[in-house]
């Protein structure tokens, strides 16, 4: 992460880089140029007409070079299904016919992508895969091209919190949100996800007090973390975490990283984000997003 941080914030760059993160009523975006950065949220009003207020961002912001779009799991669907065994080039054409009865868009309306998991269990290869509507995201790429964005890429939230970990041989987990989204938990091992939990029923986190928090939010978040700690160490066969990190952007941060651990018999520490991002812990998904370009560069080099 700080190398490409590093990238970022020293290089000098030819054209400017840009992350943009969509997610209910809300997003964020990250512009870097010539060492030159801007961060912020900005709001939508529908998920169901994302175009109209990307084109009132984009008037406001000059979106030039190239740059990433994160989605949130307001705009996509992710399943893990066992790999089939057909030739390589074949899986992608029949992916929306593997995932029909288990994601509500309709085959014909699906764009799909996938991506082999790290994980191998009983001895059989998973693939992890991801599907839009096709409508509703070419509303978002169709408005791009009409302002002469170029977008690189889009990815997933969890791969752009990934980006925010430095990468080590030992795994790490990641305990993050975006604003008003449920509580993504990522373990992350050399800069590749071996597991990825949605924790539903944490979305309005950010709105309790401490009292509610002491009161079991905090107790039945720790629960999960264990749970997932015991998952990925005795089902997955996995070597032992050795931290927990936090990147909860909400009023109490640090009294959850608390209580969390008086919890834990692993260190739980807040993330640490580069600066203008540490006052910006809401916007990090769109960091995550900007990373990606960083990493490439940095593996090119």
């Amino acid at each position: 992460m700080f190398n490409g941080i590093k990238k970022l914030f020293v290089k000098k760059s030819t054209s400017a880089q840009f992350g943009i993160a969509i997610r209910r009523q809300i997003g964020s975006f990250t512009l870097v140029d010539n060492n030159k950065t801007e961060v912020d949220e900005f709001y939508t009003d529908t998920n169901d007409n994302p175009s109209a207020w990307l084109k009132e961002l984009f008037a406001k912001h000059n979106f030039s070079g190239r740059g990433y779009l994160v989605l949130s799991p307001s705009y996509y669907h992710s399943v893990q299904i066992e790999k089939p065994d057909i030739p390589n080039d074949e899986i992608a054409p029949a992916l929306k016919w593997l995932i029909k009865d288990i994601v509500p868009i309709e085959p014909e309306n699906m764009i799909v992508d996938y991506s082999d998991s790290e994980i191998v269990i009983a001895g059989k290869a998973k693939i992890n895969v991801v599907c839009c509507d096709a409508g509703q995201l070419k509303k978002i790429t169709d408005c791009c091209k009409r302002k002469r964005v170029n977008l690189t890429g889009i990815t997933t939230d969890e791969f752009a919190f990934a980006n925010l970990l430095t990468i080590s041989e030992q795994p790490s987990m990641l305990l993050c949100q975006q604003p008003f989204e449920d509580v993504l938990l990522i373990i992350v091992q050399q800069g590749k996800i071996y597991l990825s939990r949605r924790l539903r029923g944490f979305s309005d986190i950010g709105g309790y007090s401490e009292q509610q928090l002491m009161a079991g939010i905090c107790e039945a978040l720790s629960l999960e973390i264990q749970k997932s700690l015991d998952y990925f160490e005795r089902q997955l066969k996995q070597i032992p975490l050795t931290k927990v990190q936090v990147l909860l952007p909400v009023l109490h941060e640090d009294f959850i990283i608390e209580k969390l651990q008086l919890n834990s018999n692993i260190p739980v520490t807040k993330l640490s984000l580069a600066e203008p991002f540490q006052q910006k812990r809401h916007c990090a998904a769109s960091l995550g997003a900007i990373l990606e370009i960083a990493k490439q560069e940095v593996e090119n080099d």
